[in-house]
């Protein structure tokens, strides 16, 4: 027999044979059985007329006894069919239970009968449920195991991204240091240098610090963003500012190789985050300018009927061929072109479009890709549109000299290189510049000056667990102004990429500017920072609110 099972909701209740299937043996044997004895009846009745006279009392007898037996024979012939069928089908329907029962997962034993036919059957049934449950024990088994090891692989791997993260938390900063020092110096070399040679000789210094940075970057942005160091700030951001930087970055280069860049003037607002959205559209613009010859780069908007922004980035250089197209977004992957710019081929890695395709899916804006062999590419991005808002006004300098000249700068970093390559860049540029590398050797400077400084600039990260944040705010308190908005403007310096620091720099609320620093950049952040204090100043009064201490 088998083994009982707990009846679950929604089961059929057990029977211990099938009704249906009885139902069906008194349709087609117990009733053609009475239909055959009811034709004797008649058979037997009609030969007793003829024997015997019509309604003589021994007709009658003779019927009733013939009907009497034809119907005990026709009761003994049912019941014998209908234990039968019962003996019958009872194993039958245990072997259907039981081969469903296995069907389902669950393991039976059937009670061997002797019969041979049967027998056979309900022990190959016992069998196979035994060789199941041992395979589904062993599969079981098998995939605990398998679920133990993909755990501890997990937790490695874990365990390998962490250390990854923070080695790369380490490599900015460190690496950083001298690229930043190296840009200062060869910077201040160009600022003072009037002998050709030798001013070529610097810009291929800069060129070559260039590259290198270049190269840094693409490696430890694309690892930010594959560990989920970076998160979007979804805002609503002006285009016509981050194309203003973007020209910024890319006029000169473009006019140096006989290029045109041109960035048309848009009204458009998009949801991004500004700095994601700014670098996506460096990468495609200087991406764009090395693989251009002739011609040159257009960056333009287009308004969709779908209510969004459509961002496109439009060369007319060397194309890139179909086979190609699918795979250029991928990491490392690079299309040769053997007429490329003189030394462009050697400087990619080709993580710049993976970046941007990843810093895209921050985003949530589509990207995608037309382009022509020989005749140029166009990217685009399809963004979310923005709501245009109150906007600060943002100093525009354009093409006007940034002429820094006479202000007083106090700089505060603890790497002498760095610390010397500052001091001799801003000499250059005209300002009053004293260099320090701590708080004290800071407030000690200070005592030449009657007045505060224009401008500190200070590093991050300083000796002995200090922070520029606190020298910005030690200053302050040194002229007894608000820590939080002095009279003097402030930028911070840091090659940091650690979400703990970069919060601390954002709830500063502190210009920071990222090393390297070009010279360019430095110079138009420590102009827009010195006259946003002066706008706040004409706005509040008197520069700095005093406080008592």
């Amino acid at each position: 027999m088998a083994e009982p099972q707990q009846p679950t909701a929604g089961d059929p209740p057990p029977h211990p044979y099938h009704p249906p299937l009885l139902r069906r043996l008194a349709l087609q044997a117990i009733l053609p059985m009475a239909l055959v004895a009811l034709l004797l009846f008649v058979l037997l009745g009609w030969e007793a007329s003829r024997l015997l006279p019509a309604g003589s009392p021994a007709l009658s007898a003779t019927l009733l006894r013939h009907g009497l037996l034809l119907l005990a024979g026709l009761l003994v012939v049912a019941a014998s069919g209908w234990l039968v069928a019962v003996r019958t089908l009872r194993p039958i329907t245990e072997l259907t239970e039981a081969i469903e029962r296995i069907g389902r997962g669950e393991q039976v034993r059937l009670q061997i009968d002797r019969g041979e036919i049967l027998g056979r059957l309900q022990r190959g049934v016992n069998e196979a449920s035994q060789a199941l449950a041992r395979s589904r024990n062993r599969m079981e088994s098998e995939l605990g195991r398998t679920a133990v090891e993909l755990a501890d692989k997990n937790a490695r791997l874990e365990a390998a991204s962490q250390s990854r993260a923070r080695f790369l938390a380490a490599a900015s900063h460190d690496l950083r240091q001298p690229l930043y020092a190296l840009t200062l110096f060869s910077s201040a070399l160009r600022a003072g240098e009037t002998d050709p040679a030798k001013l070529t000789r610097v810009l291929h210094i800069e060129e070559c610090v260039a590259s290198l940075d270049h190269l840094f970057s693409e490696l430890l942005d694309l690892s930010r963003l594959e560990t989920g160091a970076v998160q979007a700030a979804i805002a609503d951001v002006r285009l016509d500012e981050v194309f203003d930087e973007v020209s910024r970055n890319f006029r000169m280069l473009a006019e140096s190789r006989g290029l045109r860049l041109i960035v048309r003037k848009t009204d458009a607002w998009v949801r991004a985050d500004r700095t994601m959205l700014t670098r996506i559209l460096n990468n495609l613009v200087s991406n764009a300018l090395r693989y251009t010859d002739h011609g040159g780069v257009l960056v333009g908007v287009r308004h969709q009927r779908s209510g969004q922004v459509r961002i496109d980035v439009w060369d007319t250089g060397h194309g890139i061929a179909a086979e190609h197209q699918p795979r250029v977004f991928e990491e490392f992957y690079q299309v040769s072109h053997e007429h490329a710019h003189p030394g462009e081929r050697q400087r990619g890695l080709g993580l710049g479009l993976a970046t941007v395709r990843k810093l895209a899916e921050l985003l949530g804006c589509r990207i995608s890709l037309a382009s022509i062999p020989a005749r140029g590419t166009l990217v685009s991005l399809v963004m979310a549109a923005g709501t245009p808002a109150a906007h600060s006004h943002v100093p525009d300098f354009g093409d006007a000299p940034l002429d820094v000249s006479g202000l007083r700068v106090l700089v505060v970093d603890d790497e002498v290189s760095i610390l010397e390559g500052l001091r001799a860049l801003l000499a250059e540029w005209g300002c009053d510049i004293r260099a320090v590398e701590d708080e004290a050797a800071a407030l000690e400077a200070l005592a030449g000056w009657a007045q505060p400084p224009d401008l500190v600039i200070s590093d991050l990260r300083l000796r002995e667990g200090r922070s520029g944040v606190e020298v910005l705010r030690a200053i302050a308190r040194h002229y007894r102004q608000d820590p939080q908005q002095p009279g003097f403007a402030r930028l911070l310096v840091t090659g940091e990429t650690r979400s703990d620091r970069i919060a601390e720099i954002a709830a500063s609320r502190i210009p920071v500017l990222f090393k390297p620093v070009s010279p360019q950049r430095l110079r138009e952040a420590m102009l827009a920072a010195v006259f946003a204090v002066q706008a706040t100043r004409d706005d509040s009064g008197p520069p700095g609110r005093q406080i008592d201490e």
